[in-house]
């Protein structure tokens, strides 16, 4: 998969998780400076660690 299809994928859920325009270009702008900075392993690494710790006990 490349940034694009990504990016299409995330938009997808934008629309149906029914986020404003506002939050989406701010999402949008996030993931594709994070393509830039993060490495494939570290984004899935982190990012899962991350939503797991958010989860309520």
């Amino acid at each position: 998969m490349d940034n694009k299809q990504a990016l299409g994928y995330m938009l997808l859920a934008c629309k149906e998780a029914g986020l404003d325009h506002e939050t989406t270009k701010q999402l949008y702008k996030e993931m594709y400076y994070q393509f830039d900075v993060k490495t494939e392993s570290e984004a899935e690494n982190l990012g899962f660690r991350w939503y797991q710790e958010q989860q309520p006990e």
